[in-house]
């Protein structure tokens, strides 16, 4: 797996697949990986992504969740009228520094 993929792989988690975020109980320490990766904008690819994975490392069901998303993509659920991921409310950089580590001719899926 590439890190462009991991990358992605966590951005698809982040906003299809919130509640993972709750049940693995690291939506608190989502504070940390935002103001984390806001510190890396001149850094790789491959350094963001490592500062993904080592943050995972404490969640192994958002790595078990990221891993599947990339091994056999979904079809990506309808979002519902006046629904919105709570999580993406919370967190608006953190989606938005992930999309821009990820090459322009493959936009993250939505």
């Amino acid at each position: 797996m590439t890190d462009e993929q991991f990358i992605s792989g966590f951005l698809a988690v982040f906003e299809t697949n919130p509640e993972v975020f709750e049940q693995a109980g690291a939506v608190d320490d989502l504070a940390n990986l935002s103001n984390t990766i806001s510190q890396m904008a001149d850094k790789s690819n491959n350094e963001v992504a490592d500062a993904i994975g080592d943050w995972c490392a404490n969640y192994p069901k958002i790595t078990d969740e990221i891993n599947n998303f990339i091994r056999k993509p979904k079809p990506q659920p309808t979002k519902k009228e006046a629904q919105e991921p709570r999580l993406l409310n919370r967190y608006p950089e953190l989606p938005e520094n992930l999309k821009k580590r990820l090459p322009n001719s493959q936009p993250p899926r939505q």
